[in-house]
């Protein structure tokens, strides 16, 4: 895992020292809302995203061992969270890098078709298009994790609802996971289908309509365990 995790960080850095000097000078590097090129840049500027990738990498990877290590020494609920920190940290950090490489790869192709174009507006819904599938792949592997992940520090739908016990946290994240996919499955077709305009504004629209959902039902779900633990310290008293 960590042999494939620094190959998959590594690989956009590689990518991008690869096709540089095909590039122009300068090059496009920002759009408008239209999605023309409003601002040209340096083409080492495209070093950026891999770099941030890498950063990430390292860090995720430090703080994953961090918690490998505190699970061998600390007690069981201690270890029991901090492998489960350790767990969580190891997919998302393989993840992240997988998905944001495949975006740098779009703009990477974005960005020598724009800068060799002999028009002077070409439109970069490729890149915006782009950019909301990966998100939206990376909704859907982190909501098919979300059940399967017991309470932790780091990931999951973490409010004081859901975190009140192990069956609040289960309940709500099964629904949570649920929620993500759905969310992410709709942003993938959104943005193949509808104008790449209208995805950011579909999208956020998608994420308060899921958060409203699943608030809704943490509190239910919060509200029917404090009556039932209630209802059960009436029956032990008697």
């Amino acid at each position: 895992m960590k042999k494939l995790r620094g190959i998959v960080a590594l690989l956009p850095l590689v990518v991008t020292a690869a096709v540089l000097p095909f590039m122009p000078e300068q090059v496009p590097m920002h759009y408008d809302v239209e999605g023309n090129v409003d601002r040209m840049g340096s083409r080492y500027e495209l070093f950026l995203m891999p770099l941030l990738i890498l950063l990430i990498v390292a860090v995720s990877s430090f703080v994953t061992r961090h918690y490998a290590k505190r699970a061998e020494s600390a007690d069981e609920s201690e270890a029991k969270t901090a492998r489960a920190n350790s767990k969580v940290l190891g997919i998302t950090s393989l993840a992240v890098p997988v998905v944001f490489g495949a975006l740098q790869c779009g703009i990477l192709y974005m960005t020598y078709r724009n800068a060799t174009s002999r028009h002077t507006e070409v439109n970069s819904d490729l890149i915006v298009r782009l950019s909301f599938i990966m998100i939206g792949v990376l909704c859907v592997v982190l909501g098919n994790f979300m059940p399967k992940a017991p309470r932790n520090n780091l990931f999951g739908f973490r409010v004081s609802w859901s975190l009140y016990n192990d069956s609040t946290w289960k309940k709500c994240n099964r629904i949570g996971g649920i929620v993500f996919v759905i969310i992410g499955l709709l942003m993938i077709v959104t943005s193949a289908v509808v104008s790449a305009i209208a995805v950011p504004f579909l999208t956020l629209g998608y994420l308060l309509v899921g958060t409203v959902i699943l608030l809704i039902y943490a509190r239910k779900v919060y509200q029917d365990e404090t009556q039932a633990e209630g209802g059960k310290g009436q029956v032990q008293t008697k």
